[in-house]
């Protein structure tokens, strides 16, 4: 299994991934890096988990719409299988980090 050092907000976020799909994830991070610094620009510098949470609800929300039209998700339509699992665990890895953030923020 592969590692990938994410810059997301400036941040670095250690990822694993299967091997040879080192450069489908760092795309995604760099998506999701674009996200985050577009909802900063336009409401200022919310908190990391904040910031992270917009930008995953702003991307399930175009999924879901794409779902319901019926129009498969552009670039997961022309990839195998086993991208879309690479994207699920990256996603998946983000998420329980964005809970430990969470939940430390809570407790402070």
């Amino acid at each position: 299994m592969a590692q990938v050092v994410l810059k997301i907000n400036g941040y670095p976020y250690t990822l694993g991934c299967p091997d040879g799909q080192e450069e489908n994830l760092q795309a995604l991070g760099a998506e999701l890096d674009k996200r985050v610094n577009s909802i900063k620009a336009q409401v200022g510098n919310l908190g990391e988990a904040r910031l992270l949470v917009m930008a995953g609800i702003m991307l399930a929300d175009e999924l879901s719409d794409l779902r319901r039209d019926g129009a498969p998700a552009p670039a997961a339509a022309a990839r195998p299988a086993a991208d879309e699992a690479a994207a699920a665990d990256a996603l998946i890895g983000l998420a329980r980090r964005l809970e430990g953030v969470a939940t430390r923020l809570a407790q402070a």
